[in-house]
């Protein structure tokens, strides 16, 4: 009996014994892991928290090499705020810290820290300084780089520890459980029979939640170091990354559009976004956040919607490109925007659009100093408030135009033009011409100004015209100095800049090509002027005594052909009457030549007949004919043309005397004329050798001569047809190949009159 009631007693407490412990280790389990986690969580947040120290260390490093590179206002402040994020962030994880070993480690860093601010401030002073960029650049390879290699290695250790201490509290979490697992089986043998069903169930339930407990933490990971990852990436960004409310309100302003608006972010942080917008663009801008929030469409990406305009703090508009997107949260819609500064892009399409303009321009025209003062009139539209062109010549200076953007300024633009110009007292003029560069002065202060006057009429001059940056670029060209152009930005509050140093560099360089080719034509037209005026003073004084020359032979001619038997002295006389004859011709053209270029070739039209000029040209190169069959095709009636019959027959006969000095012995050529519109069209062939494109090309040119051993002519007379029959309203072409003649077109205007009744066809040339 006894026996029953103990064993009675201890089926009866036995699974009671077993649960009350089971209970209390798995309490104690419950504790180990909360705990863990806890230290899991722990380490998590601050690991995250040292990921963006390691970020904004890079964005200082970033802006002060930028920074010593290229010093900048704006850029210093934004390094400054910068330095502060990370010194605060990183005293914050010093003084939340427990552990002594990332004390220590954390007080490693800001000793790295404070060593590397220590010596970035030493050298952005220098840099203010004015030191050279070389010292700068070997100090920050000695120096800053090794100091940043130190806190960056600091940083690192910093995270590595915190990512062990991770490890370690997974790990002990992981022991904890085993260890409750072994000693919670160990009791199981001992009230099997009647706990196996019980110890099954429980032994479920604690597998799913060890997978569960898995699971969250894996999650937790990959949820720490996307985190991590896009606070990184949204912290150095370089475009504006902005999210709203529903409301409107601005959740998240990163640095890059700390840097884009120069607002801090906890400066527009709860704002609306209407803070950061130009004031006329805000009623249409919520419409359409709204609908877009409204609407089906999750994203549109940059380039889909036109340019739209910021508004930085200064209150200095800028055009942008924005992409936006949205997503709901807990039951609301949050959208993000993406934005893009564009204005240097704008700038630099500007800047183009005006070199193509200013080529234009340039181009348009060989009068050097009009087509500057055009440039300078385009350069006030974009580039500057007032432009002014400064030409030499003969060694002195000049101003040669003043342009102005503001209207109003017309009394200021005409005292400046006519004041006195004294190189020695204008020390920006001086450089300018002194070094033969472009000259950058980024801010014109008071006391510079005064510097620069040359007496008390210039001060008032230039405080009206109130310079705040100067840009000026030379013109020269093969170590040629022509002049310059100088841009000044006053009302507008411009401030140049080096890349519009570059743009005025290659405006210059246009420039001065242009006033180069224009001194090179003016040369060109002065030399051609020179020899058209030699050549009718030669042709004119030659004229006089050749036709005493040629009264002189024939004189001698008819006396020797009155002696019997002297036939060879009236040979040599005939053969000394064609050289004259041929000398006058060329005299007469020469004449001709001189005529045409200075516009005086005349013509006294008159109603002709067609046919009898066809008739009378063709019988006059008969003569020249020789061994070479000259034919005349008929072509029917055809009107009468208004031409200068003496001038039209030296048409006749240029061409005609061409083609038969080419047309070799045995060959044709054949004149005739047919009806084309108003006109008549007379052609002259020939089946000679013909001509190549690159004869064809030059065959109207001045003194040209395909062979220039020729010396039977001067090459003037298809120039001079060519003028002939311009004069008289015509056109003069040519066809030619190779090896299949050639054949000369010119057109006549017909003569007014009454009708003439129906036109009879007539057959085309060969």
């Amino acid at each position: 009996m006894h026996r029953f009631l103990s064993t009675a007693t201890a089926m009866v407490f036995l699974p009671a014994l077993i649960a009350v412990g089971a209970l209390l280790v798995v309490l104690q389990v419950i504790r180990a892991e909360q705990e863990s986690l806890r230290r899991y969580a722990v380490a998590a947040e601050r690991s995250m928290a040292t990921e963006r120290l390691s970020a904004e260390s890079e964005r200082l490093g970033r802006l002060v090499r930028s920074y010593l590179l290229s010093p900048d206002a704006q850029m210093l402040e934004e390094l400054e705020r910068s330095r502060e994020r990370f010194e605060r962030a990183l005293g914050g994880m010093f003084a939340g810290s427990q552990a002594p070993r990332e004390r220590e480690l954390l007080s490693k860093s800001q000793r790295a820290q404070a060593r590397l601010s220590s010596i970035s401030r030493e050298l952005i002073a220098l840099r203010q300084q004015g030191v050279s960029l070389e010292r700068i650049l070997l100090r920050v390879t000695r120096e800053l780089q090794p100091a940043r290699e130190e806190l960056n290695q600091e940083i690192a250790l910093v995270l590595r520890y915190q990512r062990d201490e991770m490890d370690s509290s997974r790990n002990q979490a992981s022991h904890g459980v085993g260890s409750s697992v072994r000693v919670y089986l160990l009791g199981i043998p001992v009230a099997m029979a009647v706990l196996v069903a019980q110890s099954v169930l429980v032994m479920r339930a604690f597998r799913r939640g060890q997978e569960a407990k898995r699971e969250a933490e894996w999650n937790a990971d990959q949820r720490a170091a996307s985190e991590a990852r896009f606070a990184g990436i949204v912290s150095i960004a370089a475009d504006a990354i902005i999210s709203l409310d529903e409301s409107g309100a601005i959740t998240i302003f990163n640095t890059g559009a700390e840097a884009i608006f120069g607002y801090s972010a906890s400066e527009v942080l709860g704002q609306p976004i209407d803070l950061l917008l130009p004031e006329r663009f805000r009623a249409n801008h919520r419409g359409f956040m709204q609908s877009f929030a409204e609407g089906l469409v999750s994203a549109r990406r940059m380039g889909e919607r036109r340019l739209l305009f910021g508004r930085r703090k200064t209150g200095e508009e800028f055009p942008a490109e924005a992409a936006i997107s949205k997503r709901e949260v807990d039951g609301t819609h949050i959208l993000t925007v993406i934005l893009r500064d564009v204005s240097a892009q704008k700038r630099v399409e500007e800047e183009q659009r005006f070199l193509v303009q200013a080529g234009e321009i340039l181009s348009s025209s060989l009068d050097f100093e009009r087509t500057l003062s055009r440039v300078a009139q385009l350069a006030v539209q974009s580039l500057a408030d007032w432009c002014i062109v400064y030409l030499c010549e003969e060694g002195q200076v000049r101003r040669s135009e003043v342009a102005h953007r503001m209207p109003g300024k017309q009394e200021l633009a005409a005292a400046l033009r006519g004041l006195p110009l004294n190189m020695s007292q204008t020390p920006f003029l001086r450089e300018l011409w002194r070094s033969r560069e472009p000259v950058l002065l980024s801010h014109v202060s008071a006391e510079l100004l005064s510097s620069t006057t040359q007496n008390a009429e210039h001060l008032v001059l230039l405080q009206q015209l109130a310079p705040r940056s100067l840009l000026g670029v030379p013109l020269v060209v093969n170590e040629r100095f022509f002049g310059a152009l100088v841009f000044i930005a006053s009302d507008s509050g411009r401030i140049y800049t080096e890349g519009d140093l570059e743009f005025a560099r290659r405006l210059g360089r246009l420039a001065s090509l242009a006033v180069e080719n224009a001194r090179l034509y003016q040369a060109a037209r002065s030399a051609t002027q020179a020899r058209d005026d030699v050549l009718g003073i030669v042709a004119h004084d030659l004229r006089s005594p050749l036709n005493s020359i040629v009264l002189g032979i024939q004189a001698l001619r008819r006396r020797a052909r009155g002696t019997l038997g002297d036939a060879p002295s009236v040979e040599a006389l005939d053969s000394l009457l064609s050289s004259a004859q041929r000398m006058g011709r060329l005299v007469e053209d020469l004449l001709d030549v001189v005529r045409l270029e200075a516009g005086q070739l005349s013509i006294s039209p008159s109603p002709q007949p067609t046919e009898g000029l066809l008739r009378e040209a063709v019988e006059a190169a008969r003569p020249q004919a020789g061994e070479v069959h000259l034919q005349l095709e008929e072509s029917g009636p055809l009107p009468p043309v208004l031409a200068d019959r003496d001038r039209l027959l030296q048409v006749f006969s240029n061409l005609l005397g061409n083609a038969l000095k080419f047309t070799p012995p045995g060959g044709a050529v054949r004149a005739g004329a047919r009806l084309e519109g108003a006109s008549v069209c007379f052609y002259v062939h020939d089946t000679g050798p013909g001509m190549t494109p690159e004869v064809l090309e030059h065959i109207f040119d001045r003194f040209w001569q395909a062979d220039r051993r020729d010396r039977r002519g001067a090459g003037l007379g298809l120039s001079i047809t060519k003028g002939l029959v311009e004069a008289h309203g015509g056109v003069l072409r040519v066809e030619s190949e190779p090896g299949r003649g050639s054949t000369f077109f010119f057109t006549v205007p017909v003569a007014s009159g009454p009708s003439r009744g129906p036109e009879p066809a007539t057959p085309a040339p060969p």
